[in-house]
């Protein structure tokens, strides 16, 4: 869908129609798909490994930390994977928490990749040199790690020696040749001012892409209005980062691509959101939810302890699959190139980054709205 979507956004004059409108027709496909049953995670299904992670970033969409008792097993997990083989699935995304904080975690990417998937590792590198023996040999199509600033600034948030850890990892895996080899870096206030300064370090750091995601209002961050971009500091974002892309690979994270459009013309190809039409996530205990930015149960669409995951994507999903429009979005000039743009914003908050995209100060968020 990309690669079409791509061409014909290069052509003269229907090139700028579909730009407009990308996120309308890509949603249009995926439901013609959905009704005469052809429609599957095309992108990706995620795995969330664990709530288990050796950091507590302020910023974690999933508030991880400890590891719970109601955790898949490694034979439920086994059972996933061989669903979703059986049902054509071709890419799983395994992220966490932290993975690689699970012991059998080298023999569940095995039998993946085993079973023909194509693998992507999120991992904060603290453990990779440790595992690539066993794991790195295997078939990715994308190894995914975070960067907050340099040494001094990456360290304090997480932990002294995770910045070098990060680097460790990449260099691994561009040893192992995998070909997209992603660095994240969660925008704030404090980190904007060294945008320039990472740009360098991801440049000579085997990365081949750079996305910045400005802090999100969900997880751990929810509450912490004071550090988010608002208004200044996300227009310079979003021109720091056309600036960079003249010399690297940068674009913003997935599910705040549209903030281009708000800025007067699209970054990169154009935005859409995925959740719930072409990828989804599987949680550590086996619930399943359409978007994976959203960690609340009671957004749920299933649990493969109950129904095989094929069965709950074929079923499910309805508050996804249906061509309703959000309240905020009517009247809207961008609603064809956006469609109310990240779904964990819009559903948690009832609205898309415009009004913070307009505000001079981060809007103060609703107590009763927030899930951790």
């Amino acid at each position: 869908m990309d690669s079409i979507g791509s061409t014909i956004a290069r052509l003269p004059v229907a090139g700028s129609l579909y730009t407009r409108n990308a996120a309308t027709v890509k949603r249009e496909i995926c439901l013609l798909l959905h009704r005469f049953g052809l429609l599957g995670p095309i992108t990706f299904v995620q795995w969330l490994a664990t709530w288990g992670c050796n950091f507590r970033c302020s910023f974690c969409e999933a508030s991880a930390g400890a590891r719970r008792e109601d955790e898949l097993t490694a034979d439920e997990v086994v059972s996933l994977i061989d669903d979703l083989a059986r049902m054509g699935t071709k890419r799983l995304v395994v992220s966490g928490g932290e993975p690689l904080l699970r012991e059998d975690m080298p023999a569940l990417l095995r039998h993946a990749h085993d079973r023909g998937l194509s693998l992507g590792l999120v991992t904060n590198g603290w453990r990779a040199a440790e595992f690539w023996p066993r794991i790195g040999e295997l078939r990715y199509f994308l190894y995914f790690t975070s960067l907050d600033g340099p040494r001094e600034f990456h360290d304090s948030v997480r932990a002294r020696g995770s910045f070098d850890r990060v680097l460790e990892g990449l260099r691994l895996s561009a040893e192992t040749r995998i070909p997209t080899r992603m660095v994240n870096t969660v925008v704030q206030k404090e980190n904007l001012q060294h945008l320039s300064a990472i740009l360098e370090i991801v440049k000579r750091s085997g990365a081949t892409a750079w996305h910045l995601t400005p802090l999100a209002q969900v997880g751990r961050a929810f509450h912490n209005d004071g550090v988010g971009l608002a208004g200044e500091g996300l227009r310079e974002l979003v021109a720091f980062v056309r600036e960079a892309r003249k010399v690297f690979n940068v674009d913003l994270g997935e599910s705040h691509g549209y903030l281009g459009c708000l800025a007067g013309s699209p970054i990169g190809k154009p935005f859409f959101c995925g959740a719930g039409l072409t990828r989804c996530s599987v949680m550590p205990d086996g619930t399943v939810l359409g978007c994976h930015q959203v960690y609340d149960g009671s957004l749920g669409e299933g649990n493969i302890r109950r129904r095989p995951f094929s069965e709950i994507w074929k079923t499910e999903f309805r508050r996804f699959r249906t061509r309703s429009t959000p309240s905020s979005c009517v009247g809207c000039q961008h609603l064809g190139a956006c469609r109310g743009g990240c779904w964990a914003e819009m559903t948690l908050h009832g609205q898309c980054l415009k009004s913070r995209w307009e505000a001079t100060e981060v809007p103060q968020r609703e107590e009763s709205k927030a899930v951790t």
